[in-house]
């Protein structure tokens, strides 16, 4: 078992770090291009790759925390990713079972953490945020994603918000977890490590959003 994780670990390092530098790839080239997709599929693949090996080890080392994150991350990884192809549920488009169980994941999994979070208030104090803030947001998006199955969507854009934030915010947790390996500030403030990633890249999701939502305005000659 020992040597199962041993390779279970090298694996999951590998496909973060695949993650990682494929994610900012993704996130910095233009929208919609032939890169863009390209780094989007692989960082998708990379994903689940640390979802199989994460629970594999969560699992061989009873890490609880460890096995809701690794929910958390790759339901957002494939709801974003099966977003892509929701393009027209504002024309009433049906959803496959696959995104059904992947939203009620998400809604499940979000609130393991917010239940997980209590301990962690309790035992551990301002720790308890990171579970808190985690499982809010995986819970909030997976009943959105599952409104947007009974209530359609009226903006035709809709599905773009959608795929930048998920993708966006797994990518988040990938950036989380190279932090909290590599960086320490105490241990009684390092809960900070685990928040702030996903605070600055919700915001750099947030304006790469708007800016590209944003009507172009063509140049008008004044004769």
């Amino acid at each position: 078992m020992t040597t199962a994780l041993q390779i279970a670990l090298i694996i999951h390092i590998i496909c973060g770090f695949i993650a990682l530098v494929t994610g900012f790839i993704s996130m910095l080239t233009a929208k919609g291009g032939k890169r863009h997709r390209s780094t989007g599929k692989i960082f998708f693949y990379a994903m689940t790759g640390v979802f199989l090996t994460a629970t594999f080890i969560s699992i061989g080392k009873n890490l609880a925390f460890l096995f809701m994150v690794g929910f958390f991350s790759y339901y957002l990884a494939c709801a974003g990713y099966r977003r892509l192809y929701l393009k027209k549920l504002h024309l009433q488009q049906k959803p496959k079972w696959i995104d059904w169980v992947i939203s009620l994941i998400g809604i499940i999994a979000g609130l393991a953490l917010v239940v997980f979070s209590i301990t962690w208030f309790r035992d551990r104090g301002a720790w308890g945020i990171v579970p808190l803030s985690f499982g809010s947001f995986c819970f909030l998006n997976g009943f959105q994603d599952l409104s947007s199955f009974f209530y359609p969507p009226k903006n035709k854009q809709h599905w773009i918000v959608s795929h930048g934030v998920r993708m966006g915010a797994s990518f988040a947790a990938t950036c989380t977890a190279f932090t909290v390996v590599n960086l320490s500030i105490g241990a009684a403030y390092n809960w900070i490590l685990w928040v702030l990633p996903g605070v600055l890249i919700g915001i750099w999701i947030s304006r790469t959003i708007k800016a590209y939502l944003r009507p172009k305005v063509k140049n008008v000659e004044i004769a």
